[in-house]
C-alpha cells in the first residue's frame, strides 16, 4: 500500500463542502469498494487505490485532493551548486550556451543564468519564444548581443552593456522585459563571455490556455477577438452574459446608443472612463478590466532599460541603496532592483518585508542574510555567485559589505491573488478560515 501524506484532509473537506455531501454519504457510496469507513482523522493515510474513488464520487481529478509541496520560508544554493546544474546548448552547429538553474520550490518555473558562448561575428539564431514573460538582466563581464527578429533595427538589434565603472557598478548591467512568445537570442559583442540571468516566471493565463477552455471554446475566443481589442470584447460579453442588450443598458444608465456601439465595433473611437464606470456600477463589474491600456514598449512588445537608466533611479532604501530594473505593466508581478548593502555596525536586520517572493543572486562582496521565522532566527553567510529564493511576507535583511540582484515575481501570490483579497468580503476572517479549514458546511454530524 503506498500509503503516507497522499491526500490532504483540508482539500477533503473543502470538495465535500463544495459538493455539498458529507463523510457519512461517502462511506455509503464506496462501502462495496473498501472494506473501512473513511474519516478525517485517517483518510491522509489512505493508499491511491482509494484516493482515486474518493476523487471519483467528487467527480474530480485526484490530483485536486493530493498534499502539495510546502512551500519553503527560503532555499539557498552556493555558487558551486548552481554550477552543479550546467547543462550545454547546442544551435546552430555549435556550442550556443551554457544553461544554469537558480534555487526555486519544487513545481515552480525556474530563473536560469546562461553563458553567451555565440561568437560575435556570428549572427546569432533566433529561438520560437516561450510561453513565460521574463525579465533579463546582462551579468558580464562582456558586452553582448540581443536580437529580437529577422529583420534587424535598433529595437530589434540591441547591444546589452555592462557597467564597467567602479563608482557604480553594483548596478551591474542593462535589462529587459519580454512579454509572451517573444522570439529572441544573445551573441558576444567582445571577444569573451557575456552571461544574462533570465528571470522566466509562469504565465498567469497558462490554465486558461491549458486547462480551462475547451477546444471548442477556445477557438471561438480566438474567432470572435480577430482584430479587436481583448478589453473591449470582455465588456460586451459581461454585459451580454449578465443579460443586458446594448439598447437597454443604453437606456437605463442614460448612455448614448451609438457611443457604445462604436466603442465595441471600432477601435479607433473612444468611450470616456465616466460612461465605463457608470455602466460597470449599473451590471456590478469591475470597470478597470475594461478600460483601454497603453503600455510602454517597443514593437516587438519589450522594454528595453539600459544600466544608465537604471543608475539614474539610485536611491536610498531602508539600510540601502538600490536601483531599478526593466519591469512592465503588462505583467506587474516581474520586478526588481540592484541592491547595494553597506552595514558592518548591526549583527542582523530584518527591514525588508514583500508581498511577492524573491530571488537574491549575489553580485559582488560578502554578506550575511538574515530572515525571522517565527520565534527563530536565521543567519547566513552568503557570497558572489550565491543565490537565494525568499518566500513572500518574510522579514528578512541584510548586512555586509556587497551588491545583490534582486527580482521578485507572482508565483507565490500574484497580483490576481491580491485583486481577489482586496475584493474578498471580511478578509481577515476569510484568511482565518481558508488555508487549514476542517468545519463543514452545516449538516448534522450524527
Amino acid at each position: 500500500m503506498d500509503s503516507g501524506q497522499y491526500l490532504d484532509k483540508i482539500k477533503l473537506n473543502r470538495w465535500l463542502n463544495i459538493r455539498k455531501t458529507t463523510l457519512k454519504e461517502l462511506n455509503k457510496q464506496l462501502k462495496n469498494k473498501i472494506n473501512f469507513q473513511i474519516s478525517l482523522e485517517n483518510c491522509e493515510n489512505l493508499d491511491s487505490y482509494a484516493t482515486n474513488l474518493i476523487a471519483d464520487f467528487l467527480e474530480i481529478s485526484s490530483s485536486k485532493l493530493k498534499k502539495k509541496n510546502k512551500t519553503p520560508i527560503f532555499l539557498y544554493s552556493s555558487k558551486s551548486d548552481i554550477e552543479k546544474t550546467k547543462r550545454p546548448i547546442n544551435k546552430d552547429g555549435i556550442h550556443f550556451y551554457n544553461y544554469y538553474t537558480l534555487p526555486t520550490p519544487k513545481g515552480y518555473v525556474s530563473p536560469v543564468l546562461l553563458d553567451i558562448l555565440c561568437p560575435k561575428d556570428k549572427l546569432p539564431k533566433l529561438n520560437n519564444g516561450h510561453l513565460e514573460p521574463a525579465i533579463t538582466i546582462s551579468l558580464g563581464p562582456y558586452d553582448i548581443y540581443a536580437r529580437f527578429a529577422d529583420k534587424l533595427n535598433k529595437n530589434t538589434w540591441v547591444k546589452f552593456k555592462i557597467n564597467k565603472d567602479p563608482k557604480t557598478n553594483w548596478v551591474v548591467g542593462s535589462s529587459y522585459f519580454e512579454p509572451s512568445f517573444c522570439k529572441h537570442t544573445y551573441s558576444q559583442a567582445e571577444n569573451g563571455l557575456g552571461r544574462i540571468i533570465s528571470y522566466t516566471t509562469r504565465s498567469n493565463i497558462e490554465k486558461l490556455c491549458m486547462e480551462k477552455l475547451n477546444i471548442n471554446s477556445y477557438d471561438n475566443l480566438i474567432k470572435i477577438n480577430k482584430k479587436k481589442k481583448i478589453n473591449r470584447l470582455l465588456f460586451k460579453l459581461e454585459i451580454e452574459t449578465k443579460g443586458y442588450s446594448i439598447k437597454e443598458i443604453s437606456k437605463k444608465t442614460k448612455t448614448p446608443y451609438n457611443k457604445i456601439i462604436n466603442f465595441f465595433e471600432d477601435d479607433n473611437q473612444l468611450l470616456e472612463k465616466k460612461h465605463i464606470i457608470k455602466l460597470c456600477k449599473f451590471i456590478n463589474s469591475d470597470p478597470n478590466l475594461f478600460f483601454d491600456k497603453k503600455f510602454k514598449e517597443d514593437s516587438v512588445g519589450k522594454l528595453y532599460f539600459d544600466y544608465k537608466d537604471s543608475i539614474n533611479t539610485i536611491r536610498k532604501y531602508k539600510s540601502y541603496k538600490i536601483a531599478s530594473i526593466a519591469n512592465s505593466m503588462r505583467f506587474p508581478d516581474l520586478s526588481g532592483y540592484f541592491l547595494k548593502v553597506l552595514n558592518l555596525k548591526n549583527f542582523s536586520i530584518f527591514d525588508l518585508f514583500d508581498s511577492k517572493c524573491s530571488h537574491y543572486f549575489v553580485t559582488s562582496g560578502s554578506i550575511k542574510i538574515h530572515i525571522k521565522e517565527k520565534n527563530k532566527n536565521i543567519s547566513k553567510k552568503i557570497s558572489n555567485g550565491d543565490c537565494l529564493w525568499v518566500s513572500a511576507f518574510t522579514y528578512h535583511g541584510f548586512t555586509g559589505s556587497g551588491s545583490l540582484l534582486k527580482i521578485s515575481d507572482g508565483q507565490n501570490i500574484n497580483y490576481l491573488d491580491k485583486e481577489d483579497l482586496t475584493n474578498t468580503y471580511n478578509v481577515n476572517n476569510f484568511l482565518k478560515r481558508a488555508k487549514n479549514d476542517t468545519t463543514n458546511w452545516g449538516y448534522d454530524e450524527k
